[in-house]
């Protein structure tokens, strides 16, 4: 349990956030631009640091835990392989999302298509995005947020077991979280979240983002750090581990996998990064990533705000997770998890919960609240990005599209704050049927992957049209829906593979056999996007597959150093300093190309415009 000065710190830090909002509430009234993408104002580190910010969520330290215990350190391929990803939002998207002017990404398919479909496709896709997409994600977020707090928080002893009986027995018995204790928790956090972020707009959001990503970041540094020591350092963390699990300490800690068909079999590996990376439903850029890109001052901005994430998200953030994760499988070992009663009980229930156990059992008083304060900042962050984000698709790609065209700005303000609120309530009601944070993350994927391929088809292909994302976004909902139900007990990661391939087969097939966008909107687009790739003559079909080549040259960069950072700093937390030298060499040296490629690709981009 807490302690007062546990208390007076998380106190402190829901004031701050509450203040924030309050503070930002005349900014964001100003008009929707305003309200969803802070006036196209931030300076690249802001934006970049808000999106590192969003995705460290509460969620994120539990879900490693567990597939650290399941996996090993090897099984973060899963999320290690969006390094592929959140290049290629960098390289090839980044600049060409500001350059839209759209206010929502879902806004960016009446650019890029034409006619009904594209309408229809805009006002479903942004349904299908606010509600259903990001509620899930919402839902999972919920989820972690409980877990953290059933060691900490007990709301009988706060209220006195009468009043809490009888609240419990009025509760909707389908809206719990875990259990009644936790879901109070978690809901009075979140009331706070809906209340700033409805006043504030985005604005407060990411001024939020910038505290909670030093405040997480330091945190979980920390915690890594007390963690280790307790085993005696990290000789001791990996002394442990040996004689706990003789034979696979080497497998469990190991950066590659071993492939040995048990623990993670080379097809898995094959499927994070050949095909998981670009089957996201983000793949190029869609969603917060894009509302936050579309917020930048300028392409440069967004570019630069792009990198500083990629690198940021991936080296300063994974190694501190990893480390606990480690520690919990020393401290609650899998097969005898009871080693320190009822801590070591939950633990073996739910190998996600080792985090927040081992928190309560090496954190002491403040330092506890500090670090509780910062999951839950986490939390905050998470879902006040998300409510935003989802209000925008109801407000600009609903309401102001089809329901009230010519509404005031005032009207479009009030109606935006009306938006959040029902993002909200419907997160809740979805985050009360989900259980597993990881099983949660990888069925989600499963249903978005039907985005991926279409996503960057639209940037880099002429013939791509509305039906080619309709077409891949029906059949990997029907066909995750219907692969999960009918084989729960194979893993995800093979069934993702065949709602990959149908989905992407009918997209393609989907694309031939219907009408292209005429010639003159193509022209309309290319002229305002200048994009790169396949655009049979409309520009200099040469020029725009030379741009693309040597994107992708830079993308290559950007993939190599970001994890030449991250894994030298793995190399050394496990001790093998040479490998990790070498690294860290060759993430300077790479580094150092691409700043300065990207410089004179920019240069160049800019006289290529003059002189069209």
């Amino acid at each position: 349990m807490f302690t007062t000065i546990d208390w007076v710190i998380i106190g402190i830090y829901l004031a701050l956030a509450f203040t924030i909002g309050a503070l930002m509430t005349k900014k964001a009234s100003r008009g929707v631009t305003s309200y969803f993408i802070a006036g196209r104002s931030l300076p690249w580190w802001w934006l970049g640091t808000s999106m590192v910010a969003t995705t460290f969520a509460a969620d994120t330290p539990l879900a490693i835990t567990g597939i650290v215990a399941k996996d090993g350190v090897s099984g973060n391929w899963f999320w290690w392989s969006w390094i592929f990803t959140f290049a290629t939002i960098t390289i090839f998207f980044a600049r060409k999302w500001r350059a839209t002017g759209v206010l929502t990404d879902v806004e960016f398919i009446e650019l890029r298509y034409e006619g009904r479909n594209a309408s229809y496709l805009r006002g479903f896709k942004a349904f299908y995005l606010s509600i259903i997409v990001n509620c899930f994600i919402l839902g999972w977020v919920f989820r972690a947020m409980s877990k953290i707090t059933t060691p900490f928080v007990d709301w009988e002893q706060i209220l006195g077991t009468n009043l809490f009986r009888e609240v419990y027995a009025f509760w909707p018995k389908f809206l719990i979280f875990d259990n009644f204790n936790n879901t109070l928790t978690v809901l009075v956090i979140f009331l706070i979240v809906v209340t700033y972020s409805s006043m504030g707009g985005i604005r407060g959001v990411i001024l939020t983002d910038l505290f909670q990503f030093a405040l997480a970041i330091g945190t979980a540094l920390l915690f890594a750090i007390l963690a280790v020591g307790h085993l005696g350092g990290l000789e001791g963390l990996f002394t442990k581990l040996e004689a706990l699990y003789p034979g696979r300490a080497g497998d469990i800690t190991s950066i590659w996998p071993k492939f040995d068909n048990v623990v993670f079999p080379f097809e898995v590996f094959l499927i994070f990064i050949g095909i998981q990376w670009w089957a996201q439903y983000y793949s190029d850029g869609s969603g917060y990533l894009a509302q936050r890109i579309n917020a930048a001052k300028t392409p440069e901005d967004a570019e630069k705000g792009s990198l500083w994430f990629a690198l940021a998200n991936f080296a300063l953030r994974t190694w501190p997770w990893i480390v606990v994760a480690l520690v919990a499988l020393v401290m609650f070992p899998i097969g005898d998890p009871t080693k320190y009663s009822a801590l070591g009980e939950a633990v073996g229930a739910d190998r996600e919960m080792g985090y927040p156990m081992l928190m309560k059992l090496i954190l002491p008083a403040g330092l506890l609240g500090l670090t509780f304060t910062s999951l839950m900042a986490a939390f905050m962050s998470t879902v006040d990005t998300h409510i935003n984000w989802g209000a925008s698709y109801l407000m600009n790609d609903i309401y102001s599209r089809f329901i009230r065209p010519n509404a005031s700005r005032k009207e479009k303000v009030f109606a935006s704050r009306g938006a959040v609120i029902t993002i909200a309530i419907t997160a809740i009601l979805v985050a009360s049927q989900i259980t597993s944070i990881e099983q949660a993350w990888k069925f989600f994927i499963s249903i978005g992957a039907g985005l991926g391929m279409p996503q960057l088809l639209r940037w880099i292909w002429w013939r791509a049209n509305a039906w080619t994302e309709i077409a891949g976004m029906t059949v990997a909902f029907i066909a995750s829906v219907t692969l999960h139900t009918l084989f729960s007990d194979v893993r995800t990661e093979y069934l993702l593979f065949w709602v990959v391939l149908a989905s992407v087969s009918s997209s393609i097939a989907a694309t031939l056999l219907t009408k292209p966008v005429s010639d003159k909107k193509l022209k309309l687009f290319i002229d305002r996007i200048y994009p790169f790739g396949f655009w049979r003559g409309l520009t200099s079909e040469h020029k725009a597959k030379n741009r693309m080549l040597k994107r992708t040259g830079m993308w290559l960069l950007t993939v190599i150093s970001v994890m030449c950072c991250e894994f030298a700093i793995g190399y050394f937390i496990l001790l093998e300093w040479e490998i990790a030298v070498v690294l860290l060499i060759v993430f300077i040296i790479t580094f150092i190309a691409l700043i300065k490629l990207m410089s004179s690709e920019r240069m160049r981009v800019r006289e290529e415009m003059k002189n069209r």
